[in-house]
């Protein structure tokens, strides 16, 4: 992995030249078939998934001859090397347990990945073992009459394919790269692989994106309609820590980090739990008393009626095979367990914005510091710390409102779906929205209603639908929540039967020239020195009519802007791919990189914010000065009029 920016972007260029060489596999037969497949109603998928009750989840990869959980990234794939890899072992103690389905991590957060990829190295072809373990496990499974599941990990330690909130999750680890269009080009192309070569996938389970990236590092919408267009039918679940369903079709509980499906659950969901200790093979596993056959009926007696499928890991060993004492543990429970059939049938479940508008920028009348409007939208799971918007000791609480910039005027939009804060910390454990009013707007200034209700405050999540229109701008304005103040750990907002499509940008991408005047200054983003020079900074300065002061903004088509200097011919961007409060704000040659990413979203009285994809922060004037030459730098939202633009067309 590389910190700085010279190196990254080297190896990433020629990393991404090498993959685009090699990037698209040979397509089955089989393949445009499934493409142009009609989708099965939701409710239908849905059902399939509850009634498949029982599975094995099977964690095979490089960490079973390391010894670790999380496998170390950049170790040689040489170290994968079992003699044999037994599939039909598995799929038989599978079914010799009652299971219906088989669960395998294609690839975990260390990136080896079990079938010879055309993307990257870090896969079976350079292994140990070169056979493709993807395919014996579809083939193994399918002829025990059992369905196929792939858990795939978006986050993938090898080839960089992560973002700064990592840093949050593992001790010591300190990660300062972006999310590059090669990486989601490496995300899409195995996907791609994995989805049409294997024949029908009925579960495809995603990990490391909402506890480590979220929306904005990593676009959930292209994946989930890549992964759609590929396999309409295939129910997908995010391991992303979520207590109810929000990104995917149906919610994972995962059992070992606390999270059990409730009383009474009446959404589609599954819950995962290993028959060992830890979820890949350990020299013990082989000794250790497996989990008891009265503990696995005991879940599948209390999984069963909340609709929940139990997915029981069991982790091969070095040989390819399942140890003799989990194969046993198995036959014991299929021997005592049948599938309730009397089940009544899954309930309708909640209307979902089954087409969402990824958001580029949100902001609110107030917010608790450290809790602002934009974690509202960051796509990130609240376990373990804060990613919602918060007016908890605010004077007054209530009411407060959140307006959404969906990065243009969009299509078709109807739905939002809001989710409570899921993980209480201190004393913020209410704040639940009982009565709200939902208005939208196309410009961002004129807001017109199109809901209004009421929520139970139950921290289940809620949704909120209103004819189809067009739709720039969603604002939700909290009347009243539990305990006198509102959170919001999410929101998704989109269509619900009809796809949105994007109508129209904020500002014109045409050439038009602008200035870009600070609020409380009334001074222009320049360019030192009229430099052309990478890295050269950005600063404020009075208007001059120079070249070095105008700037043009081009879409990137999925509602950011890259802000090009006239002058230079350069782009402005983050300095040194920082995060950090007080980043600087310079000019570097066109990469199409998200630090050269801005959100531009109107404040309603003809001023702008601008939002930095890849850092979360704002374009600000340092501590707000008023004085030539003040560093342009960027900062958390905050409101100022530091932070806030008048973009002025020339």
């Amino acid at each position: 992995m590389s910190s700085g920016r010279l190196s990254r972007r080297t190896l990433l260029g020629a990393a991404g030249a090498a993959a685009a060489a090699t990037a698209l596999p040979m397509m089955p037969a089989f393949a445009p078939l499934v493409a142009q497949a009609a989708a099965a109603d939701p409710q239908t998928n849905l059902e399939k998934l509850a009634n498949m009750r029982f599975g094995m989840f099977n964690h095979f990869s490089l960490g079973t001859f390391t010894d670790e959980e999380w496998a170390a990234p950049n170790q040689s794939p040489a170290k994968f090397a079992p003699p044999t890899v037994d599939c039909a072992q598995w799929a038989a103690a599978a079914a010799a347990a009652k299971m219906s389905y088989g669960l395998l991590t294609t690839k975990h957060h260390d990136g080896f990945a079990l079938w010879p990829s055309a993307h990257g190295t870090q896969n079976v072809a350079n292994s140990g073992y070169k056979h493709d373990v993807v395919k014996a496990y579809s083939d193994a499974f399918r002829a025990k009459g059992l369905r196929v599941g792939f858990y795939y990990s978006i986050w993938d330690r090898t080839y960089g394919v992560e973002a700064w909130e990592s840093r949050h999750k593992v001790s010591g680890l300190e990660i300062t790269d972006a999310i590059q269009p090669s990486d989601m080009d490496f995300i899409l192309g195995q996907i791609t692989e994995l989805l049409t070569n294997y024949g029908t996938i009925d579960l495809f389970v995603t990990d490391g994106y909402a506890w480590q990236m979220g929306q904005q590092a990593v676009s959930y919408q292209r994946i989930r309609e890549h992964v759609k267009s590929l396999q309409p039918d295939i129910v997908m679940i995010d391991h992303g820590g979520i207590v109810e369903p929000f990104i995917g079709d149906a919610i994972y509980f995962e059992e070992p980090g606390g999270l059990t499906s409730p009383a009474g659950n009446t959404y589609a969901a599954t819950q995962g739990q290993t028959i060992s200790r830890g979820w890949f093979w350990h020299p013990s596993t082989a000794t250790d008393d497996p989990m008891s056959k009265a503990a696995i009926l005991s879940h599948l007696a209390d999984l069963e009626p909340k609709y929940t499928s139990f997915i029981l890991n069991c982790p091969p060993n070095r040989e390819g095979k399942l140890d003799t004492n989990i194969v046993n543990r198995l036959a014991e429970v299929g021997a005592a367990w049948s599938p309730d059939t009397s089940r009544p049938p899954l309930p309708r479940q909640m209307p979902r914005a089954e087409h969402p508008v990824t958001p580029v920028s949100a902001y609110a009348t107030g917010f608790r510091d450290g809790e602002g409007p934009l974690h509202a939208i960051d796509g990130l799971s609240d376990r373990n710390y804060e990613t919602c918007w918060s007016t908890w000791g605010l004077s007054p609480a209530l009411p407060h409102a959140i307006t959404i910039d969906l990065g243009g005027v969009w299509s078709n939009v109807s739905t939002l779906e809001y989710l409570p804060k899921q993980w209480a910390r201190s004393n913020t454990t209410d704040g639940d929205i009982t009565s709200y009013t939902i208005s939208t707007s196309t410009d961002g200034k004129e807001f017109t209603q199109v809901a209004t209700g009421n929520w139970a405050g139950d921290r289940a999540t809620k949704v909120a639908e209103w004819p189809a229109r067009n739709t720039g701008f969603v604002r939700i304005k909290v009347n009243a929540a539990t305990g006198g103040y509102v959170n919001v750990g999410g929101v998704r907002i989109g269509g619900r039967t009809a796809k949105p499509a994007r109508v129209s940008g904020t500002l014109p991408g045409d050439g038009t020239v602008y200035r870009l005047v600070a609020r409380h200054s009334g001074k222009v983003a320049d360019v030192k020195g009229a430099a052309t020079a990478n890295n050269t900074p950005v600063l404020q300065w009075p208007w001059h009519d120079k070249t070095n002061q105008k700037w043009t903004f081009a879409g990137t088509g999925d509602g950011y802007y890259e802000l090009k200097g006239v002058g230079s011919g350069k782009l402005m961007e983050i300095s040194g791919l920082s995060r950090a409060d007080g980043g600087g704000v310079g000019i570097w040659s066109d990469g199409d990189a998200p630090q050269q990413h801005w959100a531009v979203t109107p404040t309603e009285d003809g001023y702008y914010f601008l939002i930095n994809r890849y850092s979360g922060l704002c374009l600000a004037v340092d501590e707000g000065s008023t004085v030539d030459g003040a560093v342009i730098e960027q900062q958390p939202y905050a409101s100022l009029a530091s932070q806030q633009w008048r973009i002025i067309a020339l």
